[in-house]
Parts: structure tokens; C-alpha cells; sequence
């Protein structure tokens, strides 16, 4: 038993600098990478020919695509460090829904896809602004994954042991024994590496659950997927007092 201890602590010693190394390596690149793009930026405002500008254009595009995986990483782990923990208070599940909905309700229509609202009040304790910023990632990924037609609903409620958020829709669903890794750090499923994307929106979800001491399940529904995040039960809220 204190061997396989041992062993244990020594593979979450290693997981946790591998952690690390990702946070640092963005960090430090970060800085020249947006000098690099003030450049770019420079060198499009002085160049008239076509075939250049294209060129220039295009590698603002990857550039950009490059940043936004950094500022991914980046606030994974200053959410993972409990910081954010300080800013809690009462947040109504049915606000962040109803919000995410009429926020993203007229791009799901130009898509070709049916965006839903089913909420009923349900407060928790936590950082709304994070909260939102999950439930858009869901939103965002069910969209991204869905074919023109499909019919997606985001849910948000209680039953008697939690409070719950939750996206489902009725498109293709993920391969089941994927599941468990859609939420891991860059992981794709293969037919989803050709669109935009860098694998790291499930994982920002799941950085911000673990904050709130929530569970992210994510099942298929056949047909479709379920994303749900389950909060724990708060018997200390002063509803009366919220916004």
C-alpha cells in the first residue's frame, strides 16, 4: 500500500508540472506573439499589393488562433488556483440560461438550428461571470457539433439533492467510449479536427465546475448529448438578499 502511494503521488507530482509547463510556455510566448501580430498588423497597413496582404491577413488569422489557445490555458489555471473563489455569492442558474439563450437564440436561428429555454430558479453559490462563461462553452460546442436542424435546449433547475445547468440537443452524439476524455486539455474528437477550435472550451467548463464543487456529466441521449453540470446543495443562501 505504500508503494502504490508512492507511486500515486509521484503521478500527480508529474501531472501537476506537466500542468504547469503548459501555463508557463503560455505565458511566456504570449508577449511576443502579440508583438509579432503589432507587426503584422504594421506590415498590412503598409503593403498595397493583393498577394501580400492575403498572405499577411492569413497569418493573423493562425496568430489569432494561436493567442486564444494561450488566453485558454491561461485562465484554466488562474480558475484552477481557487482565486475566483473569493468573488462568490448568490447566482440564480436561470438567469445565466436565460441569458446565454437571448444571446446566442439569433446565431442558432442563422445556423439553421432551434435554441430553447427551459428554466425554473435555482440559486447556488458561486462567480456568475464564470458561470456564464460555461454555459456559453456548452452552447458554443453543442452548435459547433450539430447538423443544420437540430433543436437544442438549455435547461437549469433543481431537484431535491441539487441545483442543475444543462444543454442538450439531438444531434449525433459522441462515441461513448470518448466521453470521459471530451473534457480533457486539447483532446478533439478526429471528425471535429478539420473545424475551428483548439480543444480546450470542455476543459475550461470542467476547470470551472471543480471551482464550484459541481460534477460536468456528459452523456448521450440517443439521439444527442447532454451536457449537465450538477452543483451541491447550499442551505446558507439568503435568497431574499440576491439580485
Amino acid at each position: 500500500s505504500q508503494t502504490i502511494n508512492r507511486m500515486l503521488d509521484r503521478i500527480q507530482a508529474l501531472m501537476e508540472s506537466l500542468k504547469q509547463v503548459s501555463n508557463d510556455i503560455a505565458h511566456d510566448l504570449r508577449t511576443p506573439l502579440t508583438r509579432l501580430r503589432q507587426s503584422l498588423e504594421f506590415a498590412l497597413t503598409r503593403t498595397r499589393e493583393d498577394e501580400p496582404r492575403k498572405l499577411i491577413e492569413a497569418s493573423l488569422l493562425e496568430l489569432d488562433a494561436a493567442l486564444e489557445t494561450f488566453a485558454a490555458l491561461l485562465r484554466i489555471a488562474q480558475i484552477e488556483g481557487g482565486s475566483r473563489k473569493s468573488g462568490f455569492g448568490p447566482v440564480d442558474l436561470a438567469e445565466v440560461a436565460t441569458l446565454v439563450v437571448e444571446a446566442f437564440g439569433p446565431s442558432a436561428e442563422d445556423g439553421g438550428r432551434t435554441l430553447s429555454l427551459a428554466a425554473h430558479p435555482a440559486w447556488i453559490e458561486g462567480d456568475r461571470e464564470l458561470l456564464v462563461q460555461a454555459a456559453v462553452n456548452l452552447v458554443e460546442n453543442a452548435l459547433r457539433h450539430t447538423p443544420r436542424g437540430s433543436v437544442l435546449e438549455v435547461r437549469a433547475g433543481h431537484n431535491a439533492q441539487a441545483a442543475v445547468l444543462e444543454i442538450v440537443d439531438d444531434g449525433p452524439g459522441a462515441p461513448e467510449e470518448e466521453l470521459v476524455r471530451l473534457s480533457d486539455r486539447f483532446y478533439r474528437l478526429e471528425q471535429s479536427r478539420s473545424t475551428p477550435g483548439n480543444g480546450l472550451g470542455l476543459a475550461l467548463v470542467a476547470a470551472i465546475a471543480r471551482l464550484h464543487g459541481a460534477d460536468l456529466t456528459l452523456s448521450n441521449r440517443s439521439p444527442g448529448l447532454s451536457a449537465r453540470l450538477t452543483f451541491p446543495p447550499v442551505q446558507s443562501l439568503d435568497f431574499g438578499a440576491a439580485p
